[in-house]
């Protein structure tokens, strides 16, 4: 081999090299997966009727690839996405079906209150306080019976006898204070709710009006139902649903005070003066115990 052709060799050896490396990047960048793109939609955790107000466990996050989002489902890190809480069920969606805008009513948006309301059912607000309204532990979506207290004296001057009983059972809590959503800024954590005066409660008209005149008789308190209560409209009611509590029910006093009462021993009414007759004659009148006349 001449020293002419050295150089050559080399040089053809120094491009098959880099034609073998690039054959081979061409190879791994055409085999390897190409990289997709993940978002998160929101979706029903459970089959959501129309009206519902919508809570923590009802939804839950899908992962899928992000350009299979449909315009209008509602993604992750979204400002809708933050307004879920406390909305409510345009139409029935089914378990597991993603969540849309078009399927809800937003809190700030006209004519909530409305849509929050069951076919036939009005709304109506109860005065409350942080005592009476379970310290702002009651929120939008809960089911609450509603209790009222009240002063009863049978006779004008007798200690007066305190009653409680519950008036309405399992109405749902449509909004408290002027708040509709369940966010953990407005929650049980605190936050407005915590300050609210009034609880707007969905009821049927008779109810309505049965809380109208309750608002009238005494006060007014709420207490909180179990989640894994039954429904008042699938649970038979209990004996005593009825029956008012009254304060010799709860306290010994109270009946101790009671017992006085009954024993004590009554005064007789004393019989009053018998009222003669009057007789008029013309243009005088007389006492039938007395021959005075009396002018006219």
């Amino acid at each position: 081999m001449s020293k002419a052709s050295l150089p050559r060799l080399l040089a053809i050896l120094v491009l098959a090299g880099v034609f073998a490396l690039l054959l081979r990047w061409l190879f791994v960048t055409t085999t390897r997966p190409p990289r997709i793109v993940k978002a998160e939609i929101e979706v029903a955790a459970t089959a959501l009727p129309a009206g519902r107000l919508i809570t923590a466990g009802d939804l839950a996050w899908r992962e899928i690839a992000a350009d299979a989002v449909v315009k209008g489902e509602i993604v992750k890190g979204d400002a809708h996405a933050k307004q879920m809480l406390g909305a409510v069920v345009r139409h029935a969606v089914a378990a597991g079906a993603p969540m849309a805008e078009k399927d809800v009513v937003f809190p700030d948006d006209p004519g909530f209150l409305a849509a929050a309301l069951a076919p036939g059912m009005r709304a109506v607000s109860v005065a409350i306080d942080d005592v009476t309204g379970n310290a702002g532990l009651i929120l939008p979506g809960d089911h609450v019976d509603l209790l009222l207290t009240q002063r009863i004296s049978e006779t004008t001057g007798a200690p007066p006898k305190v009653a409680s009983e519950t008036i309405l059972s399992g109405v749902r809590v449509i909004a408290v204070g002027s708040q509709f959503r369940t966010g953990d800024d407005e929650g049980r954590n605190g936050g407005h709710a915590s300050r609210a005066r009034t609880v707007t409660l969905e009821v049927d008209p008779h109810d309505g009006e049965k809380v109208a005149v309750a608002t009238r008789l005494g006060q007014l308190s709420l207490a909180l139902r179990s989640l894994a209560t039954a429904r008042p409209d699938t649970a038979a009611p209990p004996a005593a649903a009825d029956v008012p509590v009254w304060g010799r029910d709860v306290s010994a006093a109270v009946r101790s005070l009671a017992d006085e009462d009954e024993t004590a021993p009554r005064e007789e009414p004393r019989p009053s003066a018998p009222t003669l007759p009057q007789v008029f004659h013309g243009g005088q009148h007389r006492d039938s115990g007395t021959s005075e006349a009396v002018p006219q």
